[in-house]
């Protein structure tokens, strides 16, 4: 069976409802870049006001319509398009772009109108891309589809590009001549009432015309599906992601410690790296990420050689190395003997290696082929400025003429005809870059990906505990049932009991002791004055429990029992926290505990999908992490412990979807090297 995209893709008849016969409107525009693409399909054109439009019959009504649609690009007024779309399903139409914009991103009227139209796609067999969209893309020459209110010629090439933003998209093609980008496949996806980024990832997985994915996104719609596809290793192509929003609108406001550092773009920023999945800063970044995929060999390693004709652009490059964590390769004795004979004697043989202005195009060339042999060196970055006195065409042609095993990516900083003059007579147009900064991240980039793995990871199990703990939706669990789950996914503890006023009067305690209120609104209970630590005496235990419940009585908090624990003497406090994000899932934290966790800052996150490696690298992410391995002869934390903590507190995460957050704060090391964790919050 033809899989559903391949009507959006590959269609062998487009029928626009609601072309229309003006000029610079929508509905002529796309009409238009249609017809000058070269679309080798039926194009079927709907508008009752006309009977051709650029040469194209059209039709009164989609019924009128006696040739089968694979693929219908709605255009029509917001106040037409859903009768249009129950018309186009009758037809048995199986893909639909609404372009039309006004639904949900309007208002809640607009998000019912959506909601009408896709629960008229979920009841067909149809996918529906948009609403607020603005088109799709395919450059193979057997479809030659531009199918955008964008006049451009997109070259052909192995990408595909996802847009969440109609106005990102547009821009992109709009610079098409000055970016050299080159597509396979793109699609602008708008408000993703149906069609979002899960199923282009899935699709373009198994497309053999993509080799590259690259998205631009503003959300992710269900994010811990997203990842699943990682997880489950069904994806193995280069995956780019340009995710808007860096600066944190913030998740819904937490009540502990762990959910308040769990803003989004952090969790995006930690789960993209988990799974091996690129993120980049810019569309710069992303593209000129793309084409490294596409048109240079994977590099085997992170040692690199520079050659330039110019200081200044030189020093750039190799700050950017350090950055990205890249080296500089050292060159071997052979390599510095072969470059004496070529190099100016006021130049340098070293690395980064400078041919100095009057460097030539055959110095150029020779020297990068020289560079290539040596087995310190993975990659080459090649700079060139162009001098007065030599033309930068011979030289950049010259290096891409080299045929090697080794990525050269080669910076060039010409006069400004250079541009077109490349476009017109090299006979490659290998990718160039402008900056002497964007190698090292294409470099880094394409590193990550090579060293992605499959790995053994967590996932949900059976368990045998029986508590219901949707009883306690929106609420704390009571210490009992916080008890039942820690023992039972084995997080070390201290021991505790509850006690009421009236109980505590009467036992017999072995001092110290640590005093804690209990409440079902006592979270933060250093914040209220609700911890007591050290307490040496049966009559300071008195006093300090009747100054508590004044302090809850003039805030109005009911205080009903007291949590009494042996006191510890610490060597850290450690967090092992989690929370379960609105669209990746579970996630777990790490690093520095207590009560100043959220002002020091020294905290590393990840899904709870973990694996050994992801345990390891969040330990060793963090500074506390690096000091409870032993620095200056200091005796080691127990690592296991911790490990073992982590791993299970994510086990729990994933075994219990009603469980929304959870804090270990603090975990302690004590003075005996024992870990214990002497404050549990886990909400539902």
């Amino acid at each position: 069976m033809k899989p559903v995209f391949d009507y959006f893709f590959y269609p062998q008849s487009i029928c626009i409802v609601g072309a229309s016969s003006k000029p610079k409107s929508l509905g002529y525009e796309l009409t238009k870049s249609v017809q000058l693409y070269g679309y080798t399909g039926k194009l079927l054109l709907v508008n009752p006001k006309a009977e051709e439009i650029l040469g194209y019959k059209c039709y009164q009504t989609i019924n009128d319509v006696d040739i089968s649609i694979d693929l219908a690009i709605v255009m029509v007024p917001k106040q037409f398009v859903e009768d249009s779309i129950k018309v186009l399903l009758n037809k048995n139409v199986k893909a639909i772009i609404l372009i039309t914009a006004g639904f949900k991103e309007t208002g809640e009227a607009g998000a019912e109108a959506e909601r009408r139209i896709l629960s008229l796609i979920k009841n067909s067999d149809a996918r529906m891309v948009g609403p607020n969209c603005m088109g799709i893309i395919n450059t193979l020459p057997s479809v030659k589809m531009n199918a955008t209110f964008v006049a451009e010629q997109p070259r052909e090439g192995r990408m595909a590009f996802c847009s969440q933003s109609g106005a990102i998209g547009a821009a992109v093609l709009n610079s098409l001549r000055e970016t050299d980008i080159r597509f396979g496949q793109f699609i602008s996806v708008g408000n993703k009432a149906d069609v979002n980024e899960n199923d282009l990832l899935e699709y373009w997985q198994n497309n053999n015309d993509v080799g590259v994915i690259t998205f631009y996104l503003e959300s992710f719609v269900d994010g811990e599906k997203f990842i699943k596809y990682f997880i489950e290793g069904k994806i193995n192509k280069p995956v780019i992601v340009l995710k808007g929003g860096r600066t944190s609108s913030g998740m819904k406001a937490a009540s502990s410690h762990t959910g308040a550092l769990g803003s989004s773009d952090k969790v995006v920023d930690a789960v993209l790296h988990q799974f091996g999945i690129i993120r980049t800063d810019d569309l710069n970044d992303m593209f000129n990420t793309a084409k490294g995929f596409e048109e240079f060999p994977i590099p085997q390693g992170n040692r690199i050689a520079v050659v330039t004709n110019a200081g200044g652009p030189a020093i750039l490059t190799v700050d950017s190395l350090e950055k990205n964590n890249l080296t500089l390769a050292e060159l071997n004795e052979e390599t510095k003997k072969k470059l004496r004979e070529i190099v100016h004697p006021e130049g340098s043989v070293n690395n980064p290696v400078d041919l100095l202005p009057g460097g030539t195009a055959e110095q150029f060339k020779t020297v990068n082929e020289i560079l290539v042999q040596d087995k310190n060196v993975d990659v080459i970055i090649s700079v060139f400025v162009e001098p007065i006195m030599v033309k930068a065409l011979p030289v950049i042609e010259g290096i891409n003429e080299i045929i090697a095993d080794k990525p050269i990516f080669q910076v060039v900083m010409p006069l400004p005809e250079f541009w077109d003059e490349y476009r017109r007579e090299s006979k490659t147009r290998k990718p160039l870059f402008r900056f002497a900064e964007d190698p090292a991240v294409v470099i880094k980039n394409m590193i990550l990906h090579s060293k992605k793995k499959d790995e053994k990871r967590l996932s949900r199990q059976s368990v045998q505990i029986k508590i219901n703990l949707n009883d306690y939706a929106n609420k704390f669990l009571p210490p009992e049932i916080v008890g039942e789950l820690v023992d039972y996914y084995l997080l070390p503890r201290v021991r505790e009991k509850i006690f009421s006023y009236e109980e505590m009067l009467e036992e017999n305690f072995v001092f110290p002791i640590v005093l804690k209120a209990v409440g079902e609104k006592i979270v933060h209970k250093s914040d209220l004055k609700g911890v007591v630590l050290n307490i040496k005496t049966k009559d300071e235990l008195i006093y300090q429990a009747d100054e508590m419940r004044k302090t809850f009585s003039q805030k109005n908090i009911e205080l009903k029992s007291f949590l009494i624990q042996p006191f510890l003497t610490t060597r850290f406090e450690l967090l092992v926290g989690a929370f379960r994000d609105s669209s990746f899932g579970p996630m777990i934290m790490f690093g520095l505990g207590g009560k100043y966790v959220e002002y020091l800052d020294d905290t590393v996150m990840r899904s709870a999908y973990l694996c050994e490696k992801d345990i390891d690298e969040m330990i060793n992410s963090t500074k506390i992490g690096k000091i409870i391995q032993g620095v200056r002869g200091e005796v080691p934390a127990d690592i296991k412990s911790i490990k073992d903590s982590i791993r299970n507190l994510a086990q729990m995460m994933l075994n219990h979807p009603e469980i929304k957050e959870v804090d270990l704060n603090p975990l302690l090391v004590t003075n005996e090297n024992k870990i214990f964790a002497v404050d549990v919050r886990i909400k539902c």
